[in-house]
Parts: C-alpha cells; structure tokens; sequence
C-alpha cells in the first residue's frame, strides 16, 4: 500500500478546467484549505494530467463539490482522460458558465468555488496550484456550514472504494 493512503479517507471533488464548450473535470483528493483573508485553496494535480495542461494555459479553475449522487460521474471525471474522450459526452452533469473564471461549473454540485491561480509549486510528480477564490455559488447544502444530515458529500476510501459523511454531527 501507498504511503500516502494512511491519510485517508478524504473527501472527493471536481476540478473543473476548460471551456464551457469543451469542460474538462477531473476526480480530485488533494485539496486543501490556506487561508481565509485572501480566500486561498491548493490542489495538487500530477505533470501528466490533462487539467494540469488547461489550468496552465487559463490560469483558472472551478472545484466543484459532488455528492454521493454523482458518483458515478466522479468515477467517469476521475478514469477518462480529457485529452482522449469529451467527458461532456460521457457524464450526466450540467455545466454552466462560472460569474468570474472561464472553466464552468457544475449545477448538480452542492457548490462551485471559483478560483484564479495565484501560485504554482513543483512538488515531484505533482503540481500544487494555490487558487485565489474569486466566486462560489452554492445550493441547500450549505445553509451556513455543511448540512450532512441531508446530503451525502463524498469520501474516497482508496482505490475504488468510497463512502459518505454519514448523517450525524459528533460533538466531544
């Protein structure tokens, strides 16, 4: 087993790149939080993935967050390259056109959050692109913070194994 694997789970999200014309999402883990003033998200996305080529040419991305229901259009995001097949063609998703970035959104995704590229690092085999979140658009699934009681946000276990954030909140 991969090192890294004792990290997980962790949840699962949409990178958006491209055009509304041409979309391309990809299945993506390794997203992470940075800062809240300015709002700055990281997702590492490895030197031989398509998305990584579109970002680099647009400088801007969407991560839109899935839910449970999506699964198998995450599956789809996650094993078809973008470079090969139009994945517009093969998932049941909707894009839509993003307010402040040209790669779209998805409108069956519980939220979009629109980002710039503020910065890029090299890390081995993958790049960590630093996104400016210039945009989010959102639907019931978050009142104020994540309604899991309602909503099934996906985490991805390893390999092709996945579960749900369940539908309760644990306190200490």
């Amino acid at each position: 087993m991969e090192y890294l694997y004792y990290l997980y789970p962790i949840r699962t999200y949409l990178i958006v790149a491209g055009t509304l014309e041409k979309p391309n999402p990809m299945t993506a883990d390794w997203v992470v939080p940075l800062s809240r003033k300015p709002p700055l998200l990281g997702v590492a996305i490895a030197h031989t993935r398509y998305t990584k080529k579109l970002i680099d040419e647009q400088k801007d991305f969407v991560v839109a967050v899935p839910t449970m229901e999506l699964l198998k259009d995450v599956w789809i995001a996650g094993t078809v390259s973008g470079a090969k097949k139009d994945k517009k063609e093969l998932m049941s998703v909707t894009f839509i056109e993003s307010k402040s970035v040209k790669a779209p959104s998805i409108k069956e995704c519980a939220a979009n959050l629109e980002c710039r590229v503020v910065q890029e690092v090299v890390t081995g085999d993958h790049t960590f692109f630093v996104g400016e979140i210039v945009n989010v658009s959102y639907g019931d699934a978050f009142p104020n913070k994540p309604d899991i009681a309602n909503f099934r946000f996906i985490l991805h276990v390893g390999g092709k194994d996945f579960t749900d954030t369940g539908n309760e909140t644990i306190q200490p």
